[in-house]
């Protein structure tokens, strides 16, 4: 893997203009993947416009200023990715990163109270030893549970299920089935950015399988793995906010 990446070849929704530097910031290994990602360099200096330089984003940031999912982060490559918590003190303010339809990824303004918690969708599910099921999350995470039989495919959690975590204990809070009357966020497609309700539920867990949604009062069918539920019946995050 290459350790710089040029201004050109860099992910188009992130907010840097090409002409103006050779060389923008290749975000580090970490939960996201460089293409739905943006270093915290580039937020700092390009989206919030809390720095003019990637000097002076790195000083903010060895300040021990900014918190990710309620953890300081000081490195400026740090990848910040979809329905990740930021915040800025003392400035005390926070942000909760969404997909947009034009930017792909925007930071929505939210309550402090709101970034208490964290949603995370399933995309994996083992069974291990001593009766416990291991629940993998699209940012990286892992949680173990302790059921009484493992093998019941009906127990609680599904894959592409989104559960609330709670910041920065990482304890899960609330379980959001993808079922109809979920609420759900389209992360990617030709709908990116847009919010709707499941009309039917999935015939099967393939992520290329296709569901119904209904978008702004229309039906339409979107590939599963771009439905994120955020809600039972209406959002329990913050989708009006602010966008940066």
């Amino acid at each position: 893997m290459k350790r710089h990446l040029k201004t050109y070849p860099a992910p188009r929704f992130w907010s840097i203009r090409i002409k103006e530097r050779e060389f923008a910031v290749r975000p580090s290994p970490g939960p996201h993947p460089l293409h739905y990602s943006i270093p915290l360099g580039v937020v700092l200096r390009d989206v919030l416009n809390y720095a003019l330089t990637i000097g002076e984003a790195k000083k903010i940031l060895s300040e021990r200023k900014v918190m990710v999912d309620g953890k300081v982060r000081t490195d400026y490559k740090y990848p910040l990715g979809l329905m990740d918590v930021l915040y800025l003190r003392p400035s005390e303010e926070y942000y909760r990163v969404l997909p947009h339809p034009v930017k792909k990824l925007s930071l929505v303004k939210i309550s402090s109270e709101e970034s208490s918690f964290k949603l995370v969708r399933i995309i994996g599910k083992r069974i291990l030893k001593g009766g416990r099921v291991q629940l993998n999350f699209h940012d990286g995470r892992s949680y173990c549970i302790k059921v009484d039989d493992p093998f019941n495919i009906q127990v609680g959690y599904k894959i592409y299920d989104a559960v609330k975590l709670t910041i920065p204990e990482g304890e899960i809070a609330d379980h959001i089935p993808l079922e109809p009357g979920a609420f759900v966020c389209v992360t990617g497609g030709n709908n990116i950015g847009k919010y709707g309700e499941v009309v039917e539920p999935p015939a099967s867990r393939n992520p290329d399988q296709l569901v119904k949604v209904r978008i702004e009062g229309t039906e339409s069918t979107v590939t599963l793995k771009y439905l994120f539920p955020i809600g039972k019946g209406s959002p329990i995050i913050n989708i009006s906010g602010e966008v940066s």
